[in-house]
C-alpha cells in the first residue's frame, strides 16, 4: 500500500537541511497511533529465521514542484511548491493510522536544529495509490536511493562497505533483502528462479551520499530493469528495495520517463 500526498506552504518555497531523512522519518513516527509507531520502532515485524526485527515501511524524497536548490553555504536545500511524498508499507494498519491521522489534521510542523525556525506545510491531498500490475520484466525508477551494504571489521575496526549497482552482490543482497521481507510477512520461505535480477539502466554518475543522525549511508539513484516472482514484486513497491527503508532508501515506482 502506498499514500500519495501533496503540500503547499505558506510562501512559494520552503528550506530544509540537506541531510533530513531522520525529519521525515520522524513525522512518520509522529503521525501513527502512539503505540503503532512504539512497536514498529522498536520491535518491527520479526523474520522468522533471523529473529531480526524488520520495520516494513519506505518513504520517497520529497519532490518539488520544480528543480530544488541547493545552497552549500548554508547547508539548506530549497524546495518549491507544490511539494509531492511518498509512504509506502504493506502493512494496513500503518497505512490506515498514518493516512487518518494526516487527513484530520492537514499539516505538518518541521523543525530543525540547524533552521531558524518552525515551519508548516498544508496538506492539499492525501490518496492511496495502487500498487502497479506485474510485470517480468519492469523499468523501475528511484524515488530515492537504493542502499546496499556488508558490514565488517579490519584491523580491530568495524566497517561498512557499500556496494554499487555494477557489483554482483548489489544485485544478490537485493534479493535476499526481499525474500528476507517475504519471509517475515508471510512465514514462508521462496526458491527464487534463473530469471530473478535486478540491473542497472541508467544510474547517476556518482553514489548519493546523505548522513542520517551521525552515520553516513551512500545509495544509488536512477533506471533499474527488475525481475522478480509475482509474490516478491508487491513487497518491492511498498516495502522498497535494498537497506535502511525506514531510514527515507529504496522507494521506487514503475518508470515514466526515458532512460
Amino acid at each position: 500500500m502506498r499514500l500519495r500526498m501533496k503540500f503547499t506552504g505558506d510562501n512559494e518555497v520552503i528550506s530544509l537541511p540537506y541531510h533530513h531523512n531522520e525529519m521525515l522519518q520522524g513525522i512518520i513516527y509522529h503521525y501513527l497511533k502512539e503505540q503503532l509507531a512504539e512497536r514498529i520502532h522498536t520491535k518491527g515485524t520479526k523474520d522468522p529465521d533471523s529473529s531480526r526485527g524488520l520495520k516494513l515501511f519506505t518513504f520517497s524524497r520529497l519532490i518539488s514542484g520544480k528543480k530544488p536548490e541547493i545552497d552549500s553555504e548554508k547547508h539548506i536545500i530549497r524546495f518549491y511548491f507544490p511539494i509531492t511524498w511518498i509512504v509506502a508499507s504493506p502493512l494496513q494498519e500503518f497505512i490506515v493510522s498514518l493516512y487518518n491521522t494526516l487527513n484530520r489534521k492537514r499539516f505538518i510542523h518541521l523543525h530543525a536544529s540547524n533552521l531558524p525556525q518552525e515551519q508548516t506545510i498544508h496538506l492539499l491531498s492525501i490518496w492511496l495509490e495502487p500498487l502497479p500490475l506485474y510485470r517480468r520484466p519492469v523499468l523501475i525508477e528511484t524515488l530515492s536511493p537504493i542502499t546496499v551494504y556488508r558490514t565488517g571489521e579490519k584491523d580491530g575496526k568495524a566497517f561498512t562497505y557499500y556496494y554499487s549497482p555494477s557489483e554482483a552482490e548489489f544485485n544478490k543482497l537485493i534479493l535476499l533483502n526481499l525474500l528476507r521481507k517475504y519471509r517475515a510477512l508471510t512465514g514462508n520461505n521462496l526458491t527464487l528462479d534463473e530469471k530473478t535480477y535486478i540491473k542497472p539502466v541508467k544510474i547517476s554518475s556518482r553514489e548519493n551520499i546523505l548522513y542520517f543522525k551521525d552515520t553516513i549511508i551512500k545509495g544509488w539513484s536512477g533506471t533499474f530493469e527488475l525481475s522478480i516472482p509475482k509474490e516478491l514484486f508487491p513487497l518491492a513497491f511498498s516495502c522498497g528495495l535494498g537497506a535502511k527503508n525506514s531510514q527515507g532508501f529504496g522507494c521506487i515506482s514503475i518508470w515514466r520517463g526515458n532512460p
